[in-house]
């Protein structure tokens, strides 16, 4: 059976503190606060040792189910969903129309955008250094289509909830820089490592008898996101 991804666990948490949001607000639902308990027990299993971590995590779970199950902000979301759902189902072909996930942009390699999915351009480009903030998406950032200057490149990310996939070449040195709340890290061939509020350092291609005049540095911070680095 697949395992959650990151971004489908911070779809999973946002859509529940919105609903949160929604019923204290509106509703004035006392349901509310067996969510806020759930939470807190999951969290708390996830720091404790493997033996009690089931148990915290399948208690806060049901409580969190019987809360958003008496939700009314629950129900009306399923309404507007079927209604959404009804409209797309109107529109026939042009809901079948396929949109590509990465674009090339205009103005530099990557843009700040709130909510996108973008990429380096699929074919060769010229290198600048990335500096690029958002908030939900996924980025892919090829560097094998271009060539890097005699001197230090850096790629720093700053993004909320989303991948972050970076390819670069085999005989370019790398150092990278990962912090993150909840997300996936694997670095070239190494394995993937959970990180729960935590940081990674790790470089590779560097030796000690070679003075390396081409260099990229990586530095990615992220609220909820998976991050992989490989070479191409």
């Amino acid at each position: 059976m697949q395992k959650f991804t990151t971004n489908k666990q911070a779809f999973f948490i946002l859509s529940a503190l919105l609903l949160i949001f929604i019923e204290a607000a509106f509703f004035q639902n006392g349901s509310v606060f067996l969510v806020l308990l759930g939470i807190g027990l999951i969290y708390y299993g996830q720091r404790n040792a493997k033996k009690t971590r089931k148990s915290y995590f399948w208690t806060g779970f049901i409580l969190i189910g019987i809360s958003v199950l008496s939700m009314w902000s629950l129900r009306m979301l399923i309404l507007v969903f079927a209604v959404y759902l009804l409209v797309r189902l109107w529109k026939g072909e042009e809901w079948q129309q396929e949109v590509p996930i990465y674009k090339p942009v205009d103005k530099g390699l990557i843009q700040n955008k709130f909510l996108s999915a973008q990429s380096t351009p699929i074919e060769a480009f010229e290198w600048k250094d990335i500096h690029v903030q958002g908030f939900i998406g996924d980025l892919l950032v090829d560097v094998t289509q271009t060539v890097l200057p005699r001197k230090t490149s850096l790629v720093s990310i700053r993004q909320g909830f989303g991948k972050v996939r970076i390819v670069v070449p085999y005989e370019v040195p790398v150092r990278i820089y990962y912090s993150t709340i909840l997300g996936d890290a694997r670095f070239f061939t190494g394995a993937k490592q959970r990180l729960w509020y935590g940081t990674l350092h790790t470089e590779d291609g560097y030796t000690d008898t070679e003075d390396n005049k081409t260099e990229m540095i990586i530095s990615i911070a992220t609220w909820m996101g998976d991050v992989e680095v490989i070479r191409r």
